[in-house]
């Protein structure tokens, strides 16, 4: 791609070289400007046009974002420096309704559209096919975003112009509609996309648009599922978007072209999230690269430790090395405090919270620095987050950053997540799908074998609001313990109608223990010690969401006044 940038600069010095000698340049096209005319020529048109909407996925944002995009959920809180910010208000209930804005925007979808217009005039080279698919999975993508936040929407697979009044002015499409679209748009670019080994590890493929179809139909599937009979419902029991899932996501797994990526089991969980190059990793689909020195981009992570920090409640989901609950595992020797905390547990709580001993980072002079009393002042549980956290890359001097992590967007363990579940939902989970999903999750860590017809039922299973098949409850477990931080949790908690998990509580971390009160007196604990940071925070002293109203987004008032057909979203 930063090939693509170079060779863009050389054409445009050429022109305007060749510019001044031939003809006046008020007669040419603006040399800043590339007209309609003169595009839409060759594939690579049409690869220069989507480069642009790659820069839309998500990343490591500005001079870096604390690498938790699960904050605001109930596993990962903001610090009190960041209370009251946007993370916190959904669950709590309290947005407002927006006079503009809000995420109620079709400008991404407009450039969508037009690329797909136009796509059509470049007539030969042996990746256009590929391209317009790739038009096709943006298209998706930004249509299943509006579709997680508002539910109905207008379809709209035109560009839009002030004449068209029957576009500007629709209603909104029932969800079920508009999953059905978004999907269509995926079956489509599953059939003119190439894969990775075609088009290289930088751009969207055939299985990544595949995995997203599986994403995309399991969400909308165990919404309509979960949410019969109420405001939110869809037009179907939801077993028609979930077999979907299963097929799409059965479909990567047997292409074979990505595996997980494996190691010593004390390490290879870590050692996942801390790569500065994805580009020959099996499991990474899709990642962002970055490279400070080179390109001075503003990559690095936020400070050490980052401004949130993983929930007690999180660490609960973790379970015992023995592969039993932590509430009946003779192996448990306790989580009070953060020295307990990783003994005898699922080796990925180690390999993603720091406990004292654990390496902290590597100093210039190379000594190394040893983790012994959380940053409280920027971590509000104590539990500082280690995924994604560097020490080789560590800058000690430079305002205590990690740089170069890549992002990973796409990677190849969802596919198998997704697949346990797709088929545990449909009531057709088998040991065999097991042992090709979850237990080959659990192999990398060298955690013992899920096998459904043995599983101990645990007492402390989470409260849903309904009960659910004892193997249901272990792949919804290992979905979040595997996913922890990754930005899933807040679209899992919305799909599964998961209400009953939050509303009425709050977050809370470790033990407020003697060596962090000598370090920060005075923080806020709950009647068992354990920090409390949010106990005078939230109105009424808990998450208030309102499962009549919260589970979608309100649209912004001056769009409901602007076009008369849009309705507001129940509740709101």
């Amino acid at each position: 791609m930063k090939n693509i940038y170079y060779i863009l600069w050389i054409v445009i010095i050429g022109l305007f070289f060749n510019s001044c000698e031939e003809e006046d340049l008020l007669d040419k096209t603006p040399l800043d400007q590339i007209s309609d005319t003169d595009f839409w020529q060759t594939e690579g048109d049409l690869q220069l046009y989507l480069n642009n909407l790659y820069g839309t996925f998500p990343g490591w944002a500005g001079a870096g974002a604390a690498p938790s995009p699960d904050v605001g959920t109930d596993i990962v809180i903001e610090s009190q420096e960041w209370f009251g910010a946007s993370s916190t208000t959904r669950l709590d209930g309290t947005l407002n309704v927006p006079g503009s804005g809000g995420g109620w925007s079709w400008s991404n979808v407009r450039r969508v559209n037009y690329f797909l217009e136009n796509a059509e005039r470049v007539e030969s080279g042996g990746l256009v096919d590929h391209y317009k698919g790739e038009g096709y999975f943006f298209r998706a993508w930004f249509y299943f975003s509006l579709l997680q936040n508002f539910g109905d929407l207008p379809i709209i697979t035109d560009v839009v112009g002030i004449e068209d009044e029957s576009l500007l002015y629709g209603s909104r499409s029932p969800r079920t509609e508009v999953a059905n679209f978004i999907l269509e748009d995926l079956d489509k670019a599953i059939a003119m996309m190439k894969t990775a080994s075609d088009v290289g590890p930088s751009r969207l493929n055939k299985d990544i648009a595949a995995l997203f179809k599986a994403r995309v139909a399991l969400y909308e599937g165990t919404w309509e599922k979960y949410h019969q009979g109420t405001t939110f419902a869809g037009d179907t029991n939801g077993a028609g978007f979930i077999q979907q899932a299963a097929e799409a996501a059965k479909s990567v797994m047997d292409d074979g072209n990505y595996s997980l990526d494996t190691g010593d089991v004390n390490d290879a969980y870590y050692n996942l999230f801390v790569q500065t190059d994805y580009s020959g990793n099996p499991e990474v689909m899709l990642y962002r690269h970055y490279d400070y020195l080179t390109y001075n981009i503003q990559n690095s992570l936020w400070n050490q430790p980052n401004a949130h920090g993983m929930t007690r409640e999180m660490t609960k989901y973790y379970l015992a090395s023995d592969g039993l609950p932590i509430s009946v595992s003779p192996n448990f020797e306790g989580d009070v405090t953060l020295d307990e905390i990783q003994v005898n547990r699922d080796p990925r709580l180690a390999q993603s919270v720091m406990a004292p001993g654990d390496l902290d980072f590597i100093a210039v002079n190379g000594d190394s620095i040893a983790f012994s009393v959380p940053i409280m002042t920027r971590n509000p549980t104590g539990y500082a987050i280690e995924k994604w956290r560097s020490k080789e890359l560590f800058e000690e001097l430079n305002n205590q950053r990690t740089r170069d992590i890549g992002y990973i967007i796409f990677r190849y363990a969802e596919t198998l997540l997704i697949y346990a579940e797709a088929k545990a939902e449909l009531g057709t989970l088998t040991q065999t799908d097991v042992d090709m999903s979850i237990n080959q999750l659990r192999a990398r860590v060298g955690m013992p074998d899920l096998v459904i017809n043995a599983i101990t039922p645990d007492p402390e299973w989470p409260n849903y609001g309904y009960t659910l098949p004892d193997y249901l409850y272990e792949i919804r477990r290992e979905r979040v313990v595997e996913l922890f931080g990754e930005g899933n949790r807040l679209a899992d908690l919305m799909r599964w109608r998961a209400h009953t998990l939050f509303v009425g509580t709050r977050p809370t971390g470790t033990t407020y223990t003697a060596d962090i009160e000598a370090e920060y007196p005075a923080l806020f604990t709950n009647e068992e010690g354990f920090l409390d940071p949010f106990i005078n925070y939230l109105d009424g002293g808990a998450y208030g969401f309102n499962p009549e109203r919260d589970y979608l987004l309100p649209l912004p008032t001056n769009e409901l006044t602007l076009n008369p057909n849009l309705t507001q979203n129940p509740n709101w």
